[in-house]
């Protein structure tokens, strides 16, 4: 059985407070494909973090996700431009996605599943070491050379530009999701 009743690809891209005992918090969606939203959050409130530091003290963070949901090329839907979202006044911003890259299964007969990356983006903007956190080889490879075309505005603290993580989750389906048969 599929999880999700859809045939759509695209990004999903949700702010998450990480609570200082590395819980999942409050989760805000910034940009979001709605048949999608809730697969990705249900996912993110299963993960654990470390809690950040302030001061050599665990505080309250917000960190991006970013979810790509991919089928195989031949049902792929093209781009999926992002908006950027609205400015907030806040001493902390997180990093912002402005763009995205379209992402195909390299090896849509054979390779199927999640790929979970996180990326390093610089007080420039720009994507950094890329470390693969789950996923097979052919996957990853594509999900990394998709992420590094993607464009960023860096995260802020009290004005300052700051290098920062993010983490991205790419599904490769195998057939439409929607339209798996039950096993």
């Amino acid at each position: 059985m599929c999880p999700l009743g859809s045939t759509v690809s695209g990004t999903v891209i949700l702010e998450v407070t990480v609570e200082k005992t590395g819980k999942v918090g409050n989760i805000k969606v910034v940009h979001g494909v709605p048949k999608l939203t809730q697969e990705a959050e249900r996912s993110v409130r299963r993960w654990n973090f470390q809690p950040a530091r302030l001061k050599g003290q665990r505080v309250a963070a917000p960190v991006l996700a970013a979810f790509t949901f991919s089928l195989s090329p031949q049902w792929f839907s093209g781009p999926d431009p992002v908006q950027p979202r609205k400015k907030e006044l806040a001493p902390y911003e997180p990093i912002r996605i402005i763009s995205t890259s379209p992402v195909n299964n390299p090896a849509p007969d054979v390779a199927f599943g999640a790929v979970t990356l996180q990326a390093i983006v610089d007080a420039a903007g720009a994507v950094g070491k890329i470390e693969v956190m789950d996923g097979i080889p052919p996957l990853a490879e594509e999900a990394e050379r998709s992420v590094r075309q993607w464009k960023f505005l860096p995260a802020k603290f009290e004005g300052s530009l700051l290098t920062t993580p993010m983490v991205a989750v790419f599904l490769f389906n195998d057939v439409p999701l929607g339209r798996c048969s039950r096993f």
